[in-house]
């Protein structure tokens, strides 16, 4: 080989490695134009769809604590909640990738929801608004049940202890209520909500609207075996109400079809309270008379004076926002034990003369309707029930009626012949006639529902002279 073809040989190996060395520059700088290119965003989405691409993350958490910030600002006592959750933030590395803040803003705020969490106060099954936590309901609840228990509102007994003023033995004493127990009538529930804001009302709007009224408009007809305590109960409404919307009802009485105005504002929330009263009455001895036969007619004299006993009645008072609705006699205790008056008096015995110390004209007595005035008007007797509805004689005694009228229906009057009289009213049936001479226990007559009443019941008198009497002084 010559030379020159050495030579040639020798000089194309240079050219291919730079080629190959020009090619490796090429891409070199190529790469380093696309890795400049290559941009980081972070990629916003809302339940799993981008809604936008922000330059910093920090750009959506401060978006975030804004409006916070402005709900807080807007509504500093109520606490809130948000979707915040709903929402993810990724980090994307893209070539040419821009960030578009404003555009992420804008998506957020048409996706961002941020509401009040409060207590809903529901009231017989009807909303009555939004508070702000359960400690403010509470609260308010609470204050209404304080301000109808520790209200001064006639706080003796009006009805079964009632003893006239006329009547009133200064020995009786009586003791303030006790309050066993507070409620509500209507249900009421209590139960987290999360709403708009707007719909939050204060302490003063939602006591406001409990203590508004709802008028009931009610007409009802009588119908039989009803009573005024019973319709109260019926309508959950108080006597009082009854008698002021019918002043016509007089003793409590009350004919089938007779129609009444029930009509009655009610708070939307009742308080409703039990209370504990009791008294301590005089108890009558009665007169135990002996007759002489060696003592002229006419002529007696007292041989012991006795003395008057005592008696602890409690009873249980139920109140609706401060005013009666039911009242009964839970037990009844003999603290001092009455001693009868004695008295020896001329000629021979006298069939048909009370003793003074009267018996239940009835067995298993349950009080209904006590003695007392009543707004403005006197229940002159005591209404009872039994599920035997034989009538008694209360005390030996003479029987100068035994008759019907209007209001009483079927009624006997006996007559003791001491200064005493007892009436039994509403009989289905009277069982003696005018004359005669009864003894203590003899069957006077059936209990019904005749005249002004209509459930079958016994209205009992006990009268002195003119003079009407409470029963349960002198009933043993």
């Amino acid at each position: 080989m010559s030379p020159s073809n050495v030579r040639m040989n020798l000089k194309r190996p240079k050219k291919i490695v730079t080629l190959v060395t020009l090619a490796m520059l090429v891409l070199i700088c190529s790469g380093f134009v696309l890795a400049s290119q290559i941009k980081t965003v972070y990629q916003v989405s809302y339940k799993g769809t981008t809604i936008g691409e922000a330059s910093n993350p920090e750009i959506v958490k401060q978006w975030f604590q804004n409006e916070y910030a402005k709900f807080s600002s807007e509504y500093p006592d109520i606490q809130f909640e948000t979707n915040e959750n709903d929402f993810s933030i990724v980090e994307i590395k893209r070539l040419n990738a821009k960030a578009a803040d404003e555009a992420v803003r804008s998506s957020l705020q048409k996706s961002f929801v941020v509401q009040g969490r409060g207590i809903q106060v529901i009231v017989n099954g009807k909303v009555m608004g939004i508070v702000k936590d359960r400690e403010t309901a509470d609260k308010i609840l609470n204050e209404l049940q304080q301000s109808v228990a520790s209200a001064k509102k006639d706080l003796k007994v009006q009805a079964l202890s009632y003893n006239g003023e006329e009547n009133q033995d200064k020995n009786d004493i009586s003791s303030q209520p006790t309050l066993k127990s507070i409620g509500f009538v209507e249900p009421v529930k209590l139960e987290t909500i999360v709403s708009d804001p707007s719909d939050f009302i204060s302490e003063a709007d939602i006591v406001k609207r409990l203590k508004g009224t709802d008028l009931k408009p009610i007409t009802y007809v009588v119908k039989e075996g009803d009573c005024v305590s019973c319709i109260a109960q019926k309508f959950n409404i108080s006597q009082e109400a009854i008698y002021t919307n019918n002043p016509w009802i007089i003793n409590d009485f009350i004919n089938i079809g007779d129609e009444l105005d029930l009509t009655v504002r009610q708070p939307k929330l009742s308080v409703k309270t039990e209370e504990e009263y009791s008294e301590t009455v005089s108890i009558s001895g009665g007169v135990e008379i002996t007759y002489d036969k060696t003592m002229r007619v006419g002529v007696s004299k007292v041989t012991n004076p006795g003395k008057a006993g005592k008696k602890k009645i409690t009873y249980l008072m139920t109140k609706v926002n401060g005013d009666l609705v039911e009242e009964k006699v839970l037990k009844e205790e003999t603290l001092d034990k009455a001693v009868p008056k004695k008295v020896t008096q001329g000629s021979k015995v006298i069939k048909g003369v009370g003793t003074g110390a009267f018996a239940w004209p009835i067995t298993g007595p349950t009080i209904t309707s006590g003695f007392g005035k009543r707004w403005g008007r006197l229940h002159a007797g005591t209404d009872t029930v039994s599920s035997n509805r034989d009538i008694y004689a209360s005390d030996n005694g003479k029987v100068i009626t035994a008759d019907y009228n209007s209001s009483f229906g079927n009624h006997v009057i006996i007559d003791h012949r001491n200064g005493y009289k007892t009436v039994y009213a509403h009989l289905s049936k009277i069982k003696v006639k005018k004359g005669d001479l009864l003894e203590k226990g003899d069957l006077l007559g059936i209990m019904g529902t005749t005249g002004q009443s209509t459930g079958v019941h016994l209205h009992f008198e006990i009268r002195k002279g003119s003079t009407q009497l409470n029963p349960l002084k002198f009933l043993d």
